[in-house]
């Protein structure tokens, strides 16, 4: 079994490639969150329906979404971790209150394994690491 140091890793690179352009959900993500009334969103990448429930499926968000979970995958296996031996693998977006160009303000990613601590970082706009949000950082740790 591989360390679970390295879901640390995961963990951090799944944050930053999330809120690259790399992983093509913006600005899909930010007008889907929009038009939905809300200014942040969390993604489940380890859920069957990658686009979170209350927002409209368009097929750029639906295919970026699952772009971005087909990364994770690869990001996971790179470690030699596999998907059922994790609790949890969560994004959480936040927005700009007036959404001027749909790009998340910070990104926020927690990564579990059924029997470890989680793993939480999160980084800017810029891609500069930053606090995840503590509500979020200490109540969305659990396991499914």
């Amino acid at each position: 079994m591989p360390s679970l140091k390295r879901l640390s890793s995961v963990c951090h690179s799944l944050a930053h490639h999330a809120a690259s352009s790399l992983s093509y959900v913006h600005p899909h993500l930010g007008e889907a969150t929009e038009k939905a009334g809300k200014s942040a969103v969390e993604v489940d990448v380890l859920a069957t329906r990658v686009v979170p429930e209350g927002l409209g499926a368009t097929k750029p968000l639906e295919l970026s979404l699952t772009a971005l979970k087909q990364r994770f995958l690869t990001i996971l296996a790179s470690e030699h971790f596999e998907p059922s031996g994790l609790a949890a693998a969560r994004l959480f977006f936040e927005f700009r209150e007036d959404f001027s160009d749909y790009w998340p303000t910070r990104v926020s990613a927690v990564v579990q394994s059924l029997s470890g601590r989680p793993h939480i970082h999160a980084v800017n706009l810029m891609g500069d690491s930053v606090s995840p949000p503590e509500a979020w950082a200490s109540q969305r740790a659990v396991a499914k």
